[in-house]
């Protein structure tokens, strides 16, 4: 069997992956123990100076590589660019998910010329862990919504500013005020400077990301909520919502697209 390393080059670094021997199959019941376990691999930032050798030294030692990625500039021939760096022989199982996947019948999005892939994937993970509609939230840099059907047909979603973003976009806007850290305050009215900003940004981001969940659900009462991303765990906490968390649901969609999406013809490549 191929070692396969999984890829996801998201807007500040990338993510890889193993997928660990033993349940490989996907199960569209409610098990939760039918979650394959993955091995995370970490990887500087691509700022970083070592950036590039770690991945190239990471990659080389599998057998094949996916790639998913939202940056214009970190698609498939940069990825051989940086395996054949050095003088190493080029990586000949490289295999890239692009928009191509999202077929008329895979969706019904007005653009998915613009759609980042990692927001189909994601919600195409979520939905092989279950056995219906999906609203799935990546809580990161900016923050995404979105909704599949039953039948596996992402429908669309909302794009909103991340709680960093927001945190950072009002202590920097605004003469006199200052940067705050990721909380709620416990008094009301906010009763400091401090409380009243982390009402004003974290109270906002827990209150907006709400509102935009429910309105979703009434196009999809059963859907589940999936949480995934760096600020999934404060929604999971500070949320009235009954919601799911799992960080490696790109990840689960990629390895269903894998499994059951990649043309035969490409499997051997």
């Amino acid at each position: 069997m191929e070692k396969t390393l999984f890829l996801d080059a998201g807007n500040t670094r990338i993510k890889a992956a193993e997928l660990l021997p033993g349940r490989t199959a996907t199960g569209h019941d409610d098990r939760q123990d039918t979650v394959p376990p993955w091995r995370i691999h970490k990887l500087p930032e691509y700022v970083s100076p070592d950036f590039e050798t770690a991945l190239r030294q990471l990659c080389l030692t599998f057998d094949r590589i996916v790639l998913s990625s939202v940056r214009k500039h970190f698609q498939m021939e940069e990825l051989k660019r940086l395996l054949t760096a050095g003088g190493e022989a080029s990586h000949a199982g490289i295999l890239a998910i692009t928009r191509s996947v999202l077929t008329p019948g895979r969706h019904r999005y007005r653009t998915p010329e613009t759609l980042g892939i990692d927001r189909y994937l994601a919600c195409l993970g979520a939905w092989t862990l279950g056995s219906g509609a999906v609203i799935v939230s990546d809580a990161g840099t900016a923050c995404t919504i979105d909704a599949m059907d039953a039948g596996g047909v992402y429908r669309g979603g909302v794009i909103m500013p991340g709680l960093h973003m927001l945190i950072e976009a009002l202590g920097h806007g605004a003469d006199g005020l200052f940067t705050v850290s990721v909380g709620l305050p416990e008094a009301w009215p906010p009763d400091s400077t401090t409380s009243a900003l982390q009402a004003g940004t974290a109270g906002t981001f827990v209150a907006s990301w709400e509102a935009h969940v429910k309105r979703t659900r009434e196009r999809f009462p059963d859907a589940r909520i999936w949480l995934t991303g760096g600020d999934a765990d404060f929604l999971m906490h500070n949320s009235s919502l009954e919601v799911r968390s799992n960080n490696n649901l790109v990840f689960e969609g990629m390895r269903y697209w894998l499994d059951h999406l990649l043309p035969k013809e490409k499997k051997g490549s």
